[in-house]
């Protein structure tokens, strides 16, 4: 994309303009990266750009872009008698919520403001260097917490080069005014792929090193290090080396001995212990800077207290009164969560969702009053099994009618009419009342009257207990679920199965090309038609409550650690559909770590 096509002058200076409430807003552009569109139809998407203009302007094109407009437009401004007529270049698009504004001064004492992405802020793969030393850009991306190389300065414009060389880098073109950048101003990008990035970079740091490109710094003869044999000894013997080295490294965001704990925390129903205040105050001021923040400790530390406290806290550090939380835990949790909630806010609204539709029906009320924003904390208290919902329930039994010839011959009943349960193979009964008697010891007992359902008594639909059709959900003699779980699969039986696997088993050994065709011209999944669709609470939150939630807790996370697990996919969903997250969790090894 060409940002110079027509040569910048005094009469002809680069713009910016936005369309937005009915009116059309044009700034002085003085730098501007766009990333390419990766189709004709789409517009560029913005990364970084600095304008100028008066207060109204500023503030517009501000807003515009925090939205997420897709009416951004470069071009080209020429001068006329009262204003500039703008002639667009091409079209631009900014992400909602992903950019950071710094006002800044430019010639003249003008007011104008720099627009720029957390792509470029050290959160993605481009490098921004205002100093012309992109060495030390590549250094802090390196070293930051996607790649995690530990990267010493005086190695930075070697690895540039070498990143340069190999293509890994790539000097980015965009436009400034050199006039107001006399010492340059330049954008790199890294070319790494987005699943193996980390490890190809970490590769390329390894050759370096082992080949001497990359050398360590010399102090010392290094005696005291080849005569240690474990890691333990290492740990002992150079204990108060690395405390003090991390101590210069690192700065706490809340230090216990000088910091104080956030006022709101005095305000709460139960009074938290002193070390349950520092550490609600230092995840709030973390969630300030950050998106998730994790919670681990032992048992009986106060996680559920912590984790009631710390959304109210953020929420008092932005002035808010309410806000909408969703806690997510082990379905043995939901009866005990909404009393910790309560015993430490007790004005709180805390429900309970057991079915997905009490969620949509909450979401579809609030959006039909105008979506207002919550005057107190509201919990939305959800399981793991609501969560990732479940598949589709069927009847585990059918009607049987069976005669043998002599009853047909004489028309009488059939000894086998009903639907039969497979545990106890008894006939379920239609209990259709219940009485109250004395027996013969004097004692009272519970008498029903009962009779077998009849075939068009089940219906289709689960049922707990009678209403307009009897009760049909468990046996009425032992108890036992007369339904079952049913998943639509490819194959009907095992028998199918083992067909089409030996077909592959051959094609694997003799005709490796037929291999794709077998696996192509296997039968299309069924589809379930006729029943209401089952909806998982995750589904709804995913396309209808994206950033609905202020806040989402997570209590037991390390039951979710599963990557390809339902409840585990949950959690990633939720994750991103939420502002904040905060994870608690009494171990990070499911158990199996020790102290």
């Amino acid at each position: 994309m060409e940002l110079n096509k027509v040569i910048e002058t005094d009469e002809n200076p680069k713009m910016i303009e936005i369309y937005l409430e009915q009116a059309w807003q044009s700034a002085f552009c003085y730098a501007l990266a766009v990333e390419e569109p990766k189709h004709e139809w789409q517009g560029a998407k913005l990364l970084m750009t600095i304008i100028a203009g008066n207060d109204s302007t500023l503030q517009a094109m501000k807003a515009a872009v925090d939205t997420g407009s897709g009416g951004l437009s470069f071009g080209q401004g020429k001068k006329d008698l009262t204003d500039y007529k703008f002639s667009q270049e091409f079209r631009m698009y900014s992400d909602k919520g992903k950019y950071s504004k710094f006002p800044i001064t430019i010639n003249q004492n003008r007011k104008a403001v720099a627009i720029v992405h957390d792509e470029l802020l050290g959160n993605g793969d481009y490098i921004l260097s205002f100093d012309a030393d992109p060495g030390e850009g590549l250094r802090q991306i390196l070293g930051g917490g996607k790649y995690g190389l530990n990267i010493l300065p005086e190695w930075k414009d070697i690895i540039l080069n070498e990143f340069l060389r190999r293509g890994c880098i790539e000097e980015f073109k965009f436009y400034y005014d050199s006039a107001l950048f006399p010492d340059g101003f330049s954008i790199y990008k890294l070319n790494f792929s987005e699943e193996t990035g980390e490890q190809e970079a970490d590769d390329i740091i390894s050759g370096m090193i082992s080949s001497g490109m990359l050398k360590f710094p010399k102090t010392g003869t290094g005696q005291a290090v080849e005569s240690i044999e474990d890691l333990t000894q290492y740990m002992t013997t150079f204990m108060d080396d690395m405390v003090t080295k991390v101590s210069n490294k690192v700065i706490p965001g809340h230090d216990p001995m000088t910091d104080s704990i956030h006022p709101q925390i005095s305000t709460y129903k139960r009074e938290l212990f002193p070390v349950q205040s520092h550490v609600t105050t230092a995840i709030a001021k973390v969630l300030k800077k950050q998106k998730v923040a994790l919670i681990q400790g032992e048992m009986s530390t106060g996680k559920s207290t912590m984790m009631t406290a710390i959304p109210d806290v953020v929420a008092a550090m932005s002035n808010k009164k309410g806000y909408f939380a969703c806690l997510m835990c082990p379905p043995s949790l939901t009866k005990k969560w909404p009393e910790e909630i309560k015993e430490i806010l007790p004005h709180a609204d805390v429900r309970v969702i057991e079915r997905t539709e009490q969620l949509i029906e909450f979401h579809r009320k609030w959006t039909s009053q105008g979506r207002p924003k919550p005057l107190k904390p509201t919990f939305f208290v959800i399981s793991f099994t609501t969560m990732r919902g479940d598949c589709a329930m069927v009847p585990a039994v059918r009607f049987d009618y069976k005669k043998t010839v002599l009853q047909s011959e004489s028309n009488s009943l059939p000894y086998r009419f009903g639907y039969y349960c497979p545990s106890c193979g008894n006939a379920h009964q239609v209990i259709e009342s219940t009485a109250v008697e004395t027996n013969e010891d004097g004692e009272e007992e519970e008498v029903q009257n009962k009779r077998t359902m009849d075939e068009d008594e089940f219906g289709t639909s689960r049922r707990l207990h009678n209403s307009k059709n009897p009760a049909n959900a468990f046996c009425s003699e032992c108890g036992e679920s007369l339904w079952t779980k049913k998943v639509p699969t490819r194959y009907q039986s095992i028998k199918d199965w083992f067909k089409y696997e030996r077909q592959i088993e051959h094609a694997l050994k003799q005709n490796q090309p037929l291999v794709q065709q077998i696996q192509l011209s296997q039968p299309e999944i069924p589809k379930k038609v006729g029943n209401p669709r089952r909806i998982a609470s995750i589904e709804y939150i995913r396309r209808k409550m994206r950033w609905f939630f202020d806040i989402t807790i997570c209590d037991e996370i390390h039951m979710l650690k599963s990557g390809m697990s339902a409840q585990g996919n949950s959690l990633g969903s939720l994750a991103a559909a939420s502002k904040k997250l905060i994870g608690g969790t009494g171990t990070l090894f499911g158990g199996k770590v020790r102290p």
